[in-house]
């Protein structure tokens, strides 16, 4: 009976500690590695989120990997070395990846400065485009873009001279001629475009002419990299609108994306919390702000992670509905295993049972034998195995097993047993007596 108490105990024990392990396992920070083009509106925004996730002690954590680019991003998450990344639709999409938030949506913007003579993309054939760089856009790389629009309009390539300059460069670039429009992605009315555009405007002395991708939404049909996009009137501010009228023109997102093999949890408990801490990011960055859910859309083009879309369409499984089947499992198993030690401790305690009883009846046929002993050396020997019986009965398990009737029925039967010997020992030890015969006295006469 000891040993399978003292196995229940370990046994319990074990299933403690096994539990206490899963829930360390369960509960401790998933902590989930973010590629991100150094130096961007993408790493600082994803820096604040980080910290704000640590300090909140969310269950998800990032560890950022600083990369130079938006292709190098692309590269570094479909080499497996970074679970998330910030990429861009157009630039080297990993084909092993999904969407799990659209970081903001960006416009190709091509301007002219006034009194260019450009009034549309065609009129581009044999000039020089300045193509706008910028840190803040990790090191984009803009030329495939302005292709595709070229093309469209049956603009060979190769007729353009393309020029890379930074925001600052651009007014002394338009002043010299060096270059005779400029091609820009970026949000609207973005601090970094607003500037581009009135460069270019103090450079010409005058509003810039805007040329339109009309055909955008043709564009976006045959490829998923590209999306329709319009800028509205006076994106760019100014006394006179810039621009005066709203156009059409390409666009294309950024996005995080995350592996194929990221779970649908984690991915969508980092929509939910992105989404989440949105406002308190945006305070200090407030780029942010462009931070939308992806389309709750099974089949689009560009895939997005089913963990987002379980979180978007509130389908996601609680703990307990996800662990339901197991926790059932589980609860069979344990009642089964109950019963089975049950069955087992009441086994085990009917044989000790059955070996008391037995006892008792070898003690109560000692005391009949007692009292009827020849010699002393019967005595003896009854009297050493009653103390051995009671040897046997005082055994540990025993013990535990006895109840407190059946352990008076055994006190008592030994005590009859000493009480028979006792009288035998002291009934053979008298003399044993004459038979009296009286005598019959007569008179002497």
């Amino acid at each position: 009976m000891r040993r399978l108490i003292l196995g229940t105990i370990i046994g319990s024990l074990t299933v403690a500690a096994a539990a206490a392990t899963a829930i360390y396992y369960i509960q401790r920070p998933n902590v989930l590695r973010v590629a991100v083009p150094h130096d961007s509106d993408d790493q600082a925004i994803m820096t604040a989120a980080a910290l704000g996730f640590a300090a909140d002690r969310e269950g998800i954590r990032f560890k950022l990997i600083a990369v130079d680019g938006l292709a190098e991003s692309s590269r570094v998450l479909e080499e497996g070395r970074a679970d998330l990344a910030i990429v861009r639709s157009d630039i080297a999409m990993p084909p092993s990846s999904q969407t799990v938030l659209i970081m903001r949506r960006n416009v190709a913007v091509l301007f002219a400065p006034a009194q260019s003579g450009l009034h549309a993309i065609d009129d581009l054939r044999g000039h020089k485009i300045g193509i706008l760089q910028s840190g803040a856009a990790g090191k984009a790389d803009n030329h495939f873009l302005l292709d595709t629009a070229l093309i469209q309009y049956d603009v060979p390539p190769a007729s353009v001279k393309r020029v890379s300059l930074s925001v600052g460069e651009l007014a002394r670039a338009i002043e010299h001629k060096e270059i005779d429009a400029v091609f820009a992605v970026g949000v609207p009315g973005s601090d970094g475009l607003t500037e581009a555009v009135g460069a270019v405007a103090a450079a010409g002395h005058g509003p810039p002419v805007f040329l339109p991708i009309a055909e955008a939404k043709a564009i976006a049909q045959r490829s998923p990299l590209f999306e329709e996009a319009a800028v509205m009137r006076g994106a760019f501010g100014g006394a006179q609108p810039k621009p005066s009228v709203e156009f059409d023109t390409l666009g294309v997102s950024t996005r995080l994306v995350a592996r194929n093999s990221l779970s649908n949890e984690t991915a969508g408990e980092v929509t939910r919390l992105m989404l989440a801490s949105r406002p308190s990011i945006a305070a200090r960055n407030p780029i942010a702000n462009r931070i939308e859910a992806p389309p709750a859309d099974k089949g689009a083009a560009l895939p997005v992670h089913p963990g987002s879309l379980a979180f978007l369409d509130d389908e996601e499984q609680s703990f307990f509905e996800k662990y339901s089947d197991v926790f059932y499992i589980g609860a069979m198993c344990l009642s089964v295993l109950g019963t089975g030690l049950a069955a087992a401790a009441a086994r085990l305690s009917r044989h000790n049972s059955a070996d008391t009883d037995k006892i008792l009846c070898r003690l109560i046929e000692i005391t009949k034998a007692a009292r009827t002993a020849e010699h002393v050396g019967l005595l003896d020997d009854y009297e050493e195995e009653a103390d051995e019986l009671l040897a046997l009965a005082l055994t540990p398990d025993a013990v535990h097993a006895l109840s407190v009737n059946r352990m008076g029925a055994l006190t008592l039967a030994l005590n009859q047993v000493r009480h028979a010997i006792a009288e035998r020992r002291q009934s053979l030890a008298s003399p044993v007596r004459t038979h009296f015969a009286p005598r019959i006295v007569r008179e002497e006469g």
